[in-house]
């Protein structure tokens, strides 16, 4: 029998997984934090594994029986309604290891299985303290979600190679282009050239073929160059911010494709939370975000997320786990 009862939420993105095991009223009792858990860059096999051990984590910091209620598990990558049962085994399969392992937690569930959902429905609930509205996700991916009475509707979020433009690592990609075509001559010069340069350490710009091209150079990698992009843009650099105000307007496309799709309409403010480390990094992101989304939807009020995604992870825990207060806690 255990002491008490808790909840757990997990968000997992493309750059880091958190997993907060938190009591009924949302009081955070442990956490823990890992690598990216984004299902169609990593695979089911590496999700299951990376849970198991933010799970084991969580449990190894916890000093009395505990009986966990619910578990709400937003991923990156779960874009597809066949992709709900592949990451769901893999969440079993998790849970299965750490309750053999760490017996202390005992996994007494309300729901026959575990919820799992793409990371935006947590990044929602976290910034909106509601499953009503639109969330905008501008971190190493993209993607905006919305939900009205509902229905779901989502843009953007095909990955690197498909889209995720207005991303982290779109953000990335089109400097170093931008970096190689001042270095030809066929573009103006930047200051992205030194910044990046002295970023990656390295001493002109052709010896970026050789770290782009290697196997051990991935999308976070690319992704990880946006605040060198930011930083510059900030200083004046035209071609910088010429790549912020392009990713400022795809961001707004995409929410606005959402806001056509689930018919949000001019009669009340509609709320548009915007999560992803990218807002949080430029100021002149947010600005032109602003304006281009005002220009087609002057009735939307984008905002900053107060709250990290899992926490909106923990709100579904507990919503489900019948434990929900009437606002987010």
């Amino acid at each position: 029998m255990s002491e008490f009862d808790a909840v757990v939420g997990i968000d997992g993105g493309g750059t880091k997984t958190v997993a907060v095991l938190a009591d009924t009223s949302g009081r955070e009792l442990a956490r823990a934090t890992g690598a990216g858990a984004n299902l169609q860059t990593v695979g089911a096999e590496v999700v299951r594994d990376r849970i198991a051990t933010l799970l084991t984590a969580l449990a190894d910091q916890i000093g009395h029986a505990v009986g966990v209620r619910a578990i709400s598990v937003s991923l990156a990558g779960v874009d597809r309604p066949a992709d709900v049962p592949v990451a769901t085994r893999a969440i079993e399969a998790a849970i299965a290891s750490v309750a053999l392992s760490r017996p202390r937690v005992s996994w007494e569930l309300v729901t026959p299985v575990p919820a799992v959902t793409n990371d935006a429905v947590a990044a929602l609930a976290a910034g909106a303290r509601t499953l009503e509205g639109v969330v905008v996700i501008a971190g190493t991916g993209s993607i905006a979600f919305g939900i009205r009475d509902g229905q779901r509707a989502r843009a953007g979020g095909w990955g690197s190679i498909l889209g995720d433009e207005g991303s982290g690592y779109a953000l990335g990609y089109d400097a170093l282009r931008a970096v190689a075509r001042a270095h030809d001559g066929r573009a103006p010069k930047t200051d992205l050239t030194g910044a990046i340069l002295a970023h990656l350490a390295l001493s002109a710009p052709p010896d970026l073929i050789g770290i782009v091209s290697a196997p051990t150079w991935g999308v976070a990698d690319t992704a990880s160059l946006a605040p060198v992009v930011v930083r510059v843009a900030e200083a004046g650099d035209l071609v910088a911010v010429d790549l912020v105000e392009l990713a400022a307007r795809e961001l707004s496309i995409s929410v606005m494709a959402v806001i056509r799709a689930l018919g949000f309409e001019s009669g009340q403010p509609l709320p548009v939370v915007q999560a992803g480390g990218l807002w949080q990094a430029s100021r002149v992101l947010r600005d032109r975000f602003a304006l281009h989304l005002s220009e087609g939807a002057p009735f939307a009020r984008p905002a900053l997320s107060e709250a990290e995604p899992v926490q909106g992870a923990v709100w579904m825990a507990r919503r489900d786990a019948g434990f929900l207060d009437a606002a987010l806690s």
